[in-house]
């Protein structure tokens, strides 16, 4: 197990739906989008979609990290 901004991580996720920082329960802050947040960047995704390219560059960085191993994730505010 990896763990990622305090989220526990077993396996690559296949799909924004199976990721822990997928929140599938936003989608009613806008009906009929079909859409859930991403709550590490933020985002609205469709949960079938696969991972974005930024979050595949991610679980494989975590993945090649020892077991049990905790990657915090900062990202810079440009404002």
């Amino acid at each position: 197990m990896i763990t990622i901004n305090g989220k526990p991580f077993y396996d690559k996720p296949s799909s924004c739906y199976s990721c822990p920082f997928f929140n599938s329960g936003s989608t009613h802050l806008q009906p009929n989008t079909g859409k859930g947040l991403c709550m590490l960047f933020d985002e609205e995704h469709h949960s079938y979609i696969n991972p974005p390219r930024r979050c595949q560059k991610l679980f494989n960085k975590a993945f090649k990290m020892p077991e049990g191993s905790n990657l915090v994730i900062v990202y810079k505010d440009n404002e």
